[in-house]
């Protein structure tokens, strides 16, 4: 996951460069994935969210993500610690899911980053969605 909206971009210079009311304050444990079926402008923060019987997004607490490196290295990256479960899907029918979010609220909110999957995940009535641990990577470069 590659992209930062918009959003989180104007967010950080203003946090970095002013500390002003148009910053947000420390994310911390509102962190929440999310899943989409389709994405239209990734830097907007536009997506088609899932909407399969029984989706929530999913909550990922501070403690739960490892940073990985140093100020003198060009990548920095944020990764999941542990598997992130999303709900079995409950209708029947199917849902094609491409792409995954990172927003800072349970519902709406503000979306900050927006990735595709490697492969397409198509799921069907029981299915559940699942991120292994330390395959969500958040990349800055």
């Amino acid at each position: 996951m590659t992209a930062a909206t918009n959003y989180l971009e104007r967010r950080i210079l203003h946090y970095i460069f002013k500390n002003n009311s148009l910053s947000f304050s420390s994310p911390g444990d509102s962190i929440y994935v999310g899943l989409a079926t389709a994405v239209s402008d990734a830097e907007a923060g536009s997506v088609t969210e899932a909407s399969f019987g029984g989706y929530s997004r999913q909550q990922v607490a501070a403690a739960s993500w490892t940073t990985i490196g140093a100020d003198s290295t060009d990548t920095q990256t944020a990764k999941n610690t542990n598997a992130i479960d999303f709900p079995a899907k409950t209708d029947s029918g199917t849902q094609t899911i491409t792409h995954v979010f990172i927003v800072d609220a349970s519902s709406s909110g503000n979306i900050l980053f927006v990735g595709a999957l490697d492969a397409t995940k198509t799921l069907a009535e029981g299915d559940i969605f699942r991120i292994n641990a330390t395959n969500l990577s958040i990349e800055l470069r």
